[in-house]
């Protein structure tokens, strides 16, 4: 699993009250104290108050924990600042365990301690469904399930709520009509632009096996796509991963590795600028296809969007019978802390604590006031201009109401499916606090 240093961080935090933690964050040395003391607290296991699922899982958070590293240093403040973002939320709110010190703290990851292995939920295509990174308690009964964000100011762009590939959105049968329609347009475009490529002079046409016919066929579209019977001797990637071109005098197809990737990214003969420059198009056909696609099936999307992105049906998958004893919250937290090393400054914001029962007051009160419109994905026309290289960026919409911002971009391989990406549109955040006290 990966470890996330944050989390620990929230988790150490939560150990101690927030007087103490504001005078550890008075400065940079007072942080490094927290840090080896948390760590020393945790380690000893005598108050167990942490739980991992085993030994390595806590091994590999606890080795995050270096006063001398300045990233976990910051990850510490944003830790800070979740853990009280909480802790004020569950008292303004009476919930259980808003005034405790410190309560039971679990880590989850890809072995959930074995107290809260009941509330794992394999759903959706996700094994990590309740995608809780902290699980919190005061009496074993009542839950908070914490999903932790952060970001290092304030006035910083919101961190994504989602960072998946994009068939990964497209689960189960119902989606098997796009996943087709969406594999077909990839496969089509991306041959086309090795076919544009050739006619170019950017590929030598006698550098593909049998060109000529594989342009002709959909088998052979894939084929120019996916590139597996390409001379490797001449081609290290599929053609469309292509970094150079033909007649480069720095390696041909495969740059040599003093030539930076950003100098091949600028050179307006190369494969890759050549991609790139046609995905940074808004217009270009794969994004059109894109959009047209989850337009046609729009409200099965923003349906599965927000179920992903919110977990929305969250509380459904946890109404089983044996559950019924315990009761399970979950949030959405945002961590805001900044470490400055050369001043030995620390700043710790104010966390935002989103909890699923506002989020689905919000999507209420939107089915109320919008029940007669469809929901719409659009390109996101603030952000047209930035959308350099190969993303797009579009927002999902339902009537005149923005609710999530979203990207899809290709990351480093065109073959494998764009990543895709979301956070919440202002204009929900603002109908949250209108309508559900957000």
């Amino acid at each position: 699993m990966a470890y996330e240093a944050s989390e620990i961080m929230l988790a150490a935090a939560m150990m101690y009250p927030d007087d103490e933690l504001l005078e550890y964050s008075k400065d940079v040395g007072s942080l490094r104290r927290l840090m080896v003391e948390a760590k020393k607290r945790i380690q000893s296991g005598k108050d167990k108050t942490i739980h991992f699922g085993n030994s390595t899982i806590e091994k590999g958070f606890t080795d995050l924990m270096d006063e001398n590293n300045n990233e976990a240093l910051k990850d510490l403040a944003a830790g800070i600042s979740a853990a009280m973002g909480v802790r004020q939320y569950l008292s303004a709110a009476g919930e259980a365990g808003g005034k405790r010190l410190s309560p039971s703290i679990y880590m989850t990851g890809n072995v959930w301690p074995r107290e809260v292995q009941k509330f794992q939920v394999n759903a959706y295509g996700f094994t990590d469904y309740n995608s809780a990174d902290v699980i919190i308690t005061a009496d074993k009964k009542t839950f908070y399930g914490v999903s932790l964000k952060k970001k290092r100011d304030i006035g910083a762009g919101e961190p994504t709520l989602i960072n998946k590939a994009f068939d990964t959105l497209l689960n189960g049968s119902k989606f098997d009509k796009v996943k087709k329609t969406l594999a077909d347009a990839r496969r089509d475009y991306f041959a086309g632009l090795v076919i544009d490529a050739v006619s170019k002079g950017i590929i030598n046409k006698k550098d593909i096996k049998n060109f000529d016919s594989l342009k002709r066929t959909e088998q052979g579209k894939k084929e120019l796509f996916e590139a597996k019977q390409r001379d490797k001797t001449l081609f290290d990637r599929s053609y469309i991963d292509t970094k150079g071109f033909y007649n480069n005098p720095d390696g041909g197809y495969i740059p040599s590795p003093s030539s930076m990737d950003r100098k091949v990214m600028s050179d307006k003969r190369s494969m890759r600028y050549f991609v790139n420059k046609s995905l940074a198009e808004t217009s270009n056909p794969l994004w059109k296809e894109f959009i047209a696609v989850m337009n046609q099936y729009s409200d099965l999307f923003a349906d599965t969007l927000l179920n992903i992105i919110l977990k929305t049906k969250l509380f459904e998958e946890l109404d089983s019978d044996d559950l019924k004893k315990y009761s399970f919250n979950f949030f959405l937290v945002t961590g805001v802390g900044n470490v400055n090393a050369n001043k030995g400054t620390v700043s710790v914001g104010s966390a935002t604590v989103l909890p699923l029962k506002t989020t689905l007051c919000g999507l209420t009160r939107i089915e109320e006031k919008y029940h007669n419109k469809k929901y719409e994905i659009v390109v996101n026309e603030s952000k047209k201009d930035e959308a350099d290289a190969a993303k797009i960026f579009l927002q999902l919409k339902r009537g005149d109401l923005t609710l999530l911002d979203l990207e899809i971009r290709y990351k480093g391989s065109f073959n494998p499916q764009p990543q895709f990406q979301g956070t919440l549109n202002p204009d929900f955040k603002k109908l949250l606090e209108k309508e559900c006290g957000f």
